[in-house]
């Protein structure tokens, strides 16, 4: 874990809650803390570290000039990343829906200036819904008489309207496989729809952060038990928390059964961001959050350089056995958090199964 600790050391320096790194990486070390940063969909902010550091505390001259290259890559796809998203908002807009952009590019406004443009813009997520009834109904309808045969699932579809940028549709925000959970949480996520509670921001609007404080805090919880997540979204989440207002009662905080899974996370942030106290929902659980950050060290952004499964390998082959396949990995990953998280991990067979009913009779027509 050494590497590791100067690497979290790394992003402290990036996001201001530590000046220096406690000792002064060799040169072989700088190129293991490069490919973490990689592995982490992490390379832009660990740049904005270089900028920070002491001289005496800088990689070789020539890392550094190679690290510059991938900022300012990831500058300029950042840069083109909102412009798309103002676009894919006010294309929806212009159709009479009303919508949010999701996490990515809308995690921005609760990033320091100096970080912005360097965070790794990713995918598209749009939430969107119109004034009047069946918004799942019609949300959906809406996409296919314009792209059709994308992906669909039970709370997105794939909506390929831009080149570059991949671009995912909501009509549910998230969802969670208790089906007792689930259900409140669709019904807070249409209590929300009414608040108008939003942020305008670079074009288009975004939740406000005490509702991302939840929303993002399901969104790790969900990627758990898909391929894994990474760094990169804990440190959304991170900042995502800075501006949230925290006075409100601990019940309000951490509702549909996440008090365990946020425990972990608060461990992660104190683990990896050195959070101060102020942010945190709850009191850290080191046990379970020292299981959750082997788990994101180990598997990299989104599950991408986890090597105990072959993701890619699931979803080949014949489509007899593609599904059978992703199945059975899928359960095998999951099995690893059955005693921390049982709920979750004991239902996601059976949502599967009702997700295939849902797509297959249609059943969204009814919604």
């Amino acid at each position: 874990m050494e590497t590791y600790t100067q690497f979290f050391e790394l992003l402290q320096v990036a996001i201001g809650t530590r000046e220096r790194l406690s000792t002064t990486p060799t040169a072989d070390e700088w190129e293991q803390l490069y490919a973490i940063a990689k592995e982490q969909a992490l390379t832009g902010i660990a740049f904005a570290a270089l900028e920070r550091l002491p001289q005496e505390q800088l990689p070789p001259p020539r890392r550094i000039r190679q690290w510059a290259v991938k900022a300012d890559r990831i500058r300029e796809k950042n840069k083109t990343a909102s412009v798309m998203t103002a676009k894919v908002s006010d294309f929806f807009k212009q159709n009479g829906f009303h919508c949010l952009i999701l996490k990515g590019q809308g995690n921005l406004y609760f990033y320091s200036p100096h970080l912005q443009e360097l965070r790794s813009s990713g995918d598209i997520d749009v939430w969107a819904w119109p004034s009047g009834s069946n918004p799942v109904r019609t949300v959906i309808e809406f996409c296919q008489t314009r792209k059709k045969g994308a992906y669909m699932y039970y709370h997105n579809l794939d909506f390929p309207i831009l080149k570059d940028i991949p671009v995912e549709v909501h009509y549910r925000p998230t969802w969670l496989y208790n089906p007792w959970h689930n259900k409140h949480l669709q019904a807070w996520f249409n209590k929300y729809k009414t608040s108008r509670d939003f942020i305008e921001y670079d074009g288009y609007a975004i939740p406000s952060a005490r509702f991302n404080t939840i929303f993002q805090l399901l969104h790790l919880y969900k990627h758990i038990f898909e391929e894994g997540i990474g760094l990169r979204q804990l440190l959304d989440y991170y900042m995502v928390l800075k501006e949230a207002p925290l006075s409100y009662p601990t019940h309000e905080r951490i509702p549909f059964g996440l008090n365990k899974f946020a425990a972990a996370v608060m461990y992660v942030l104190r683990e990896v961001f050195n959070a101060e106290d102020r942010l945190m929902l709850c009191p850290p659980d080191e046990k379970r959050g020292r299981q959750l950050l082997k788990e994101i060290m180990q598997s990299g952004n989104f599950g991408q350089f986890d090597k105990r499964y072959n993701w890619k390998e699931a979803s080949n082959g014949s489509l007899k056995y593609r599904g059978m396949k992703y199945a059975v990995t899928r359960l095998r990953h999951n099995m690893r958090f059955l005693l921390n998280y049982p709920s979750e991990v004991l239902f996601e067979p059976l949502f599967r199964l009702y997700n295939k009913v849902w797509l297959l009779f249609r059943l969204w027509k009814f919604e």
